[in-house]
């Protein structure tokens, strides 16, 4: 069996790729690139978000979990894949110094490569989408702004008004993709503390003492619990 945390091979990046392009019935589906965005989005957000909640986006709106495969154990096989980038994604922004690989694709013009990132940006913007509530007190900060913008110039439409002066030829895409990784980065530090209260705060409620009708009231009431907080209409 497979590490689910195990790095993908190049080959293995290659069939999610082929999956992704030719054997989901929908126009809407994401390539690799996008889906490595959007799963980066997923990662350093403000909330953990369930498989479910995130996984019918990556095969367009409409689609169930996942599309009818030859097999069940195809279908896993295609799951594990994709929780594996997940994965990866989450080990290389928790190692020290932290970094992140972004798959997106470079593209030649007039003779230079640059860094083609609107696919993945795309992707980026609709991981953020699936919780834009939480994402609001970091977007509406000058600071997380300006980690957002170059994410948002690339991959969200009608964004500011300068947009397409500013994303007009492939240099200018390319300056602004080189600037994401810092920023990503930078987003997942800022929401870091935020995730981790919300852990610590499902782990103290799991660890919570359960009192007995019986027992003291915890209020200190000297009353039996089911006498008093535990009373139907006395609950507080």
């Amino acid at each position: 069996m497979t590490d689910p945390c195990s790095p993908q091979s190049g080959q293995e990046l290659q069939e999610l790729d082929h999956f992704m392009l030719y054997e989901v019935d929908n126009d809407e589906s994401m390539t690799l690139d996008a889906l490595d965005g959007y799963l980066h989005a997923i990662a350093i957000g403000p909330i953990t978000l369930h498989p479910s909640q995130w996984m019918p986006g990556i095969l367009g709106e409409g689609s169930a979990m996942m599309p009818p495969v030859e097999s069940l154990e195809k279908l896993n096989h295609i799951m594990g894949l994709i929780m594996r980038l997940f994965n990866s994604i989450i080990a290389a922004l928790e190692d020290e110094p932290r970094e992140i690989f972004p798959l997106w694709n470079t593209q030649e013009y007039l003779g230079k490569e640059y860094d083609d990132a609107e696919s993945w940006t795309y992707g980026f913007c609709a991981g953020v989408n699936l919780c834009r509530r939480e994402w609001q007190p970091l977007l509406e900060t000058p600071q997380g702004q300006n980690w957002y913008r170059p994410i948002a110039l690339l991959g969200e439409d009608d964004f500011e008004p300068q947009q397409d002066a500013l994303t007009r030829t492939p240099d200018l895409r390319g300056e602004l993709a080189l600037q994401i990784p810092q920023a990503v980065i930078a987003i997942y530090e800022y929401w870091l503390p935020y995730r981790q209260a919300l852990y610590e705060r499902e782990v103290a409620k799991t660890l919570q003492k359960k009192v007995g009708r019986n027992e003291p009231c915890p209020c200190g009431s000297e009353k039996k619990f089911k006498q008093c907080c535990g009373a139907a209409v006395n609950l507080h």
